[in-house]
């Protein structure tokens, strides 16, 4: 009798033991699977968010892309005086009298490479002639950041049939592809994607952020007025556009200095807002931007580069670089021929942010 009361106990207590298992991994199932839940809750409002910001941004699709033929092409001649100089002595050149070196890719899998394409053109006009072409070279796993100023007036190579012209005639020509093909054909950089910045609504974008600090210098605060003076000023959008536009008071490489001035200034800015603050900026500055680049591509970089964003460090830099070119007068232009060799090596020795090639 008693060792059947010892089976019965013995068998109820299993099942006990057997239910508070299931009781347990049910609650566990319902735990994780809570989790989950909330994840995907997160993960898809994360999505919805984003899809949101990036739909501000304006899309270029590369197979639908206008071009001018290299029948039509033309040359954007200067109406210069015989005693009027750019930078330097233009002297008259006939096309062929250049032998173009040949150039090597410049190519890493470490760095992405964007250019910035800033375009000054009114309400309603189509797309002109590159105002300013910005390469901006970043390693992420060194945190460093290359600006580098290609000058408009550079005399190259054009790449599908056309004569060769100014380097902002190939944005003209062909947009971001054409443009692409010639930094490739012409200094071995190879583009992964492209950002046309709206110079007026980049006002918007300062003063989001503030205003940025300036140093300016005796002539460029002559020049703006408005209260200005030599040494650090700040300024709002209005006035930073103005800094940026400056041409009167001396010549190109000054004002793409002033224009990678601004960049640096904003990006120093950018690093240290709050989370309502990024979202006024997203809102001001995404739809200034237009891109060949996908949501996914965004995305992606967006997660590479966002661990290291604080720590970055940017160094800025002008493509051609003194004694690595010489001024020319070439089909009624005045334009810089740049050596290929020596800018090649200059790139690869210090501009781009790598030590390893």
């Amino acid at each position: 009798m008693n060792a059947m009361r010892s089976r019965k106990h013995a068998v109820l207590r299993s099942l006990r033991e057997k239910e508070e298992h299931m009781a347990a991994w049910k609650k566990a199932a319902v735990t994780v699977g809570g989790i989950l839940l909330v994840l995907l809750i997160v993960f898809g409002a994360g999505i919805l968010v984003a899809k949101h910001y990036l739909n501000k941004i304006n899309r270029v699709d590369e197979s639908t892309v206008s071009t001018i033929s290299p029948e039509d092409e033309d040359f954007e001649v200067d109406e210069l005086p015989p005693e009027t100089t750019n930078s330097g002595v233009e002297r008259p050149m006939d096309s062929n009298e250049i032998l173009w070196a040949p150039v090597e890719p410049l190519k890493d899998e470490q760095l992405i490479n964007l250019m910035l394409v800033g375009q000054d053109r009114r309400k309603g006009e189509g797309r002109q002639r590159s105002d300013t072409m910005i390469l901006c070279s970043i390693n992420p796993k060194t945190n460093q950041v290359s600006l580098i100023s290609f000058m408009r007036d550079l005399y190259v190579q054009i790449p599908g049939g056309y004569s060769d012209n100014r380097l902002n005639a190939a944005y003209y020509f062909g947009g971001f592809p054409l443009l692409d093909d010639a930094m490739f054909k012409n200094f071995g950089i190879t583009i992964d994607g492209n950002i046309e910045v709206d110079f007026e609504r980049f006002v918007k974008v300062i003063d989001v952020l503030g205003g940025v600090d300036i140093v300016l210098t005796a002539e460029e605060a002559n020049y703006l007025g408005k209260g200005t003076f030599a040494g650090k000023n700040h300024l709002d959008g209005e006035m930073a556009l103005e800094y940026a536009r400056i041409r009167a008071i001396d010549n190109d490489f000054y004002r793409t200095a002033r224009q990678r001035a601004i960049l640096e200034a904003a990006f120093k800015k950018m690093k240290d807002l709050g989370l309502s603050e990024i979202t006024a900026l997203l809102n001001a500055m995404l739809p200034s931007l237009t891109t060949d680049l996908s949501d996914g591509q965004i995305l992606a970089l967006m997660g590479t580069l966002f661990p290291g964003l604080r720590s970055m460090e940017i160094q800025s830099y002008r493509v051609p670089a003194d004694q690595t070119y010489y001024d020319a007068m070439i089909r009624g232009m005045a334009v810089l021929v740049p050596d290929l060799e020596r800018i090649q090596e200059l790139l690869r020795t210090e501009y781009l942010p790598l030590r390893t090639y």
